[in-house]
């Protein structure tokens, strides 16, 4: 059943993303329909790959969670690794804990530090020059710029995740909840 919906995931969005590639190929390139057609469907299906991966990987962390719990509880659990108040339900709460210190540890990872410092310099050097060729209009240069911005956003999120597995730990050992009151 999850490996169905992982690739009915992967189906789905590299159809979106092809075909959301192929009509902005076409108006913001200026190639015919034929072409775009070409470039969605060229670009679709590795796209969908792709998520059917990354949803297979969320999936195993999910599944590596402690405790016996439910799949909703798992579910419950990671996003109170995220955001929220921090569960009562000590299981919960440990699983969140475990899902969050997983996730920090893939942001502390080498090559996403590198990523996260390398990625928005490529978008705002892309940007400039966009900026600065004369025969492109500006607005060209906006989805560069909200490139930058996510990556840039990316990289306070290992900050904030950071501060919400501190106050995970402190609730797991404390007993306390500080979000609850």
């Amino acid at each position: 059943m999850h490996s169905m919906r992982r690739w009915l995931t992967g189906i789905l969005s590299g159809l979106l993303y092809g075909v959301l590639f192929g009509v902005g190929t076409h108006y913001l390139m200026h190639l015919s329909w034929s072409a775009a057609l070409i470039a969605g469907a060229a670009s679709g299906p590795p796209f969908g790959v792709l998520m059917a991966l990354v949803k297979r990987r969320g999936d195993r962390a999910l599944s590596s969670l402690p405790g016996d719990l439910t799949r909703k509880e798992r579910q419950a659990a990671a996003r109170a690794a995220l955001r929220g108040p921090v569960p009562t339900d000590p299981a919960i709460r440990a699983a969140a804990l475990a899902f969050g210190r997983l996730q920090l540890d893939r942001y502390q990872a080498r090559w996403m530090r590198v990523l996260l410092i390398l990625m928005p310099i490529l978008f705002v050097l892309l940007a400039v020059s966009t900026l600065l060729d004369d025969d492109r209009p500006w607005w060209r240069a906006v989805p560069q710029l909200l490139g930058a911005a996510a990556f840039g956003l990316m990289a306070l999120e290992r900050r904030r995740l950071r501060h919400r597995v501190a106050e995970l730990s402190a609730a797991d050992n404390t007993g306390d909840h500080p979000t609850m009151r």
